[in-house]
């Protein structure tokens, strides 16, 4: 007996409309777990064309849960969503990631992680290969989110900078009278001329980069 062409486009649409029951029930589960998350954050690799997870993130973009293979989710309370996820422990980030896989393979449509959800985000981190599943696009931010806090740092900067001032100063008349060999000479004898630069006046900074920051105790 032949399979028709109709038998078989309906297979696939009853196949994809499971597919999209099974990840709102995802996307329910996940929303169980973190309250606050929004976003269920994915990259696709570039190479292989696979998912891989990579966090949940609020609506602002803040990290709710950075996603480690070792590393077992929250608990799932809900009687309802942990008899729809059967023997699958729905904790694991490797189950998880197979059936996002799965999903994928059923044409399930993953969005871009909206401009709003990126205002947190590493500003050189590539948001080009990210994709996302909405969890919850309304979810509350965490209470306190926006408070500022102080932070003791130990800050390593350089700088590239310009001074100009002026100095007296005690030469050899015979550099006096050569300007073509005053900058060498003043070079090579910087100890006639340093006590007079001040470092809070008639400066020009042409370039400063942060090398290095890391959070200390307060003392």
């Amino acid at each position: 007996m032949h399979t028709t062409l109709q038998q078989c486009q309906d297979a696939l649409e009853a196949a994809q409309g499971q597919a999209q029951g099974l990840a709102r029930t995802l996307a329910a589960t996940l929303a169980h777990m973190y309250p606050h998350a929004a976003y269920l954050v994915l990259r696709r690799d570039p190479r292989s064309g696979e998912l891989h997870l990579d966090s949940l993130r609020t609506a602002g973009g803040g990290t709710q849960c950075v996603f480690d293979d070792g590393a077992l989710l929250p608990e799932l309370t809900d009687p309802e969503l942990r008899t729809a996820w059967g023997r699958t422990d729905p904790r694991d980030p490797q189950a998880l990631r197979q059936l996002l896989r799965d999903l994928d393979r059923l044409a399930t449509p993953f969005g871009r992680l909206p401009d709003a959800a990126q205002e947190q985000a590493d500003p050189y981190e590539d948001t080009a290969s990210l994709l996302c599943l909405v969890v919850n696009a309304d979810a509350p931010e965490p209470e306190g989110h926006d408070r500022e806090v102080t932070a003791h740092l130990a800050l390593t900067v350089t700088e590239e900078v310009t001074y100009e001032f002026t100095a007296e100063v005690q030469l050899p008349a015979y550099v006096a009278n050569n300007p073509n060999a005053l900058r060498d000479y003043l070079a090579d004898n910087e100890d006639i001329w340093l006590d007079h630069l001040d470092p809070l006046s008639g400066v020009t900074i042409n370039e400063r980069s942060l090398d290095d920051v890391e959070l200390t105790l307060a003392a």
